[in-house]
């Protein structure tokens, strides 16, 4: 089978790019199968294993370009197997594939900066997200969409920013400017879990459900002029 080409609805296409691909996956038959897809694309390389410790292993050993993540692994952990992939692999980027459509799932996948493939069967919208990924853009499935857009258009107010103490501010500018947890400890002289800390409060003190729109409200309250 030759690399395919994505055809997109726009009509405009792309090429996969030469990329190191994992995938953590649980079910065996659908985790090889998507291995053997994936594997016949010309510029990937894949590796691939069935449960979190190994992944974490093996991101460590081959730093991959992009990581495909079973949504059942990150759910069990708590969402920390994102920040563990990161200190074993920190260049990596994270698609995360799952059954569910649940509202708050899907808004912590993304808030952690991840792609969410929806697993519809649809092979090209797992490839698009790999090059878009890859690319640097979070990858949103049609399927979540309007489910983002519903959640992030709050209406908010820039005075709500006015009770977070002022490391908890700088923790913010640090998160909308894109950087994560071990990043902004780095920038701070704090540890990651201080920040994971700070962002927690944040999100508390605001009243919101999750960092992503924490990041909304900073960013409506002028934020991110401040931040870059």
């Amino acid at each position: 089978m030759n690399q395919i080409e994505v055809n997109q609805s726009n009509n405009c296409s792309f090429n996969l790019p030469k990329a190191t691909v994992l995938l953590i996956k649980r079910d065996p038959f659908q985790r090889l199968g998507l291995c053997k897809i994936l594997s016949q694309q010309n510029s990937l390389t894949i590796h691939d294993c069935a449960d979190s410790f190994t992944g974490l292993r093996l991101a460590q050993r081959y730093q991959p370009d992009v990581i495909i993540l079973d949504l059942e692994f990150l759910v069990a952990s708590d969402f920390e197997l994102n920040e563990q992939l990161k200190e074993q692999s920190s260049q990596s980027k994270l698609i995360v594939c799952g059954q569910q459509l649940e509202r708050e799932t899907v808004l912590k996948v993304y808030s952690i900066s991840a792609g969410y493939y929806l697993e519809d069967g649809d092979i090209s919208k797992l490839l698009l997200a790999i090059a878009n990924t890859y690319e640097g853009s979070i990858y949103v499935h049609p399927k979540t969409s309007k489910l983002l857009s519903t959640n992030l258009l709050l209406p908010v107010s820039s005075s709500r920013l006015d009770s977070l103490a002022p490391k908890e501010l700088d923790a913010l500018k640090h998160l909308i400017a894109g950087k994560d947890y071990q990043e902004i400890g780095q920038s701070m002289c704090i540890s990651s879990h201080t920040v994971r800390n700070y962002i927690s409060g944040i999100v508390k003190k605001l009243g919101l459900k999750n960092r992503t729109q924490a990041v909304v409200v900073a960013v409506c309250g002028g934020l991110l002029a401040e931040a870059q």
